[in-house]
């Protein structure tokens, strides 16, 4: 079990998030879904899950996930993250700074029938705040 979690949260991070492949989120998200990003904006189905991803993606068209490291418990894994991207899209009420941005977080999950029904993830958001002001600030 805990091999095939692992694989399903490193397809899920490759093809949902580095890929941007959402077309392809019923493969690895419970439509019972119960997602909080790392923004903490919470949403509870998959076409909410799309949505976000795709508010994401238009502030960030190159975001990129990179896994630090994952832990695994029965039904339930933690994984830690890099967040990497360039600020090309308004993102609240930040304008684009062209900024190449860098923040960490961690995700906890929980799976059933080899989907994702629960995702709860903290970013390091004064990291991230830091980076969308620091263009206003010179």
């Amino acid at each position: 079990m805990a091999k095939q979690i692992r694989q399903l949260i490193e397809e899920y991070y490759e093809v949902l998030w580095n890929e941007k492949k959402l077309d392809q989120a019923h493969k690895f998200l419970d439509p019972s879904l119960n997602f909080r990003g790392s923004l903490g904006m919470r949403v509870d189905s998959i076409n909410g899950f799309c949505d976000y991803a795709k508010m994401l993606f238009s502030a960030f068209p190159n975001l990129y996930h990179v896994i630090e490291d994952i832990v695994i418990e029965g039904d339930k894994a933690a994984v830690r993250l890099v967040y990497t991207a360039t600020h090309s899209g308004k993102l609240f009420g930040f304008e684009p700074t062209g900024n190449r941005i860098r923040y960490s977080g961690a995700c906890f999950f929980k799976f059933e029938n080899e989907k994702i029904v629960d995702a709860w993830v903290l970013g390091d958001l004064n990291a991230l705040y830091g980076q969308l002001n620091a263009a206003e600030h010179h």
